[in-house]
């Protein structure tokens, strides 16, 4: 399964960074399509890792700024216990620069379904560089899940139904490529 999706990943990012799409100059300051494929990994901040892969597909709307919609597919692992999260979301990114190298910001908000289900507020904002085609990134991820919850007190012949939320907070280091 590993091996699978290294090999996917390692094609799809050959794909889009072939020499035909290199000898276009690539600017956020000119209207047209805008995509990308990322691949990440880092650390839950209440212990653990993850590693992700996502793609997004939008247009640049000038003046530095690409809006895309986006979907990935992450594994967040503590110590025996993993969890595979598909957030489904809308990106918007900003590079206030011209040239080839440019500073970014960008914010991905929508919604995160896990493996058993359970659908949360996927938020995940990120700071980075753009090298041409490339991006190198640092973001924050957060899901909020909302669970219920059943407390059974036999000796009080009482039961008590109530919700919660889980709070998953996560910090990695990623690398794009942009088309």
């Amino acid at each position: 399964m590993k091996k699978s999706l290294v090999i996917l990943i390692i094609a799809l990012l050959a794909g889009a960074y072939s020499a035909e799409a290199q000898k276009t100059k690539y600017s956020y300051f000119k209207p047209g399509y805008w995509g990308n494929v990322e691949l990440n990994g880092g650390a839950l901040l209440s212990g653990g890792s993850n590693i992700g892969f996502s793609t997004v597909h939008g247009g640049r709307l000038g003046h530095g700024v690409a809006m895309g919609i986006g979907a990935g597919l992450y594994l967040d692992v503590q110590e025996l216990y993993y969890v595979y999260n598909i957030p489904i979301f809308l990106e918007t990114k900003y590079s206030p620069m011209k040239s080839g190298l440019s500073p970014f910001v960008s914010l991905r908000t929508g919604f995160s379904i896990t493996d058993s289900l359970t659908t949360g507020f996927y938020l995940s904002p990120a700071v980075g560089v753009d090298l041409r085609r490339f991006s190198l990134f640092i973001r924050y991820g957060y899901n909020l899940f909302p669970m219920s919850a059943d407390i059974s007190f036999p000796d009080l012949d009482m039961n008590i139904n109530t919700k919660a939320y889980l709070h998953a907070h996560s910090l990695s280091l990623g690398v794009a490529v942009n088309f």
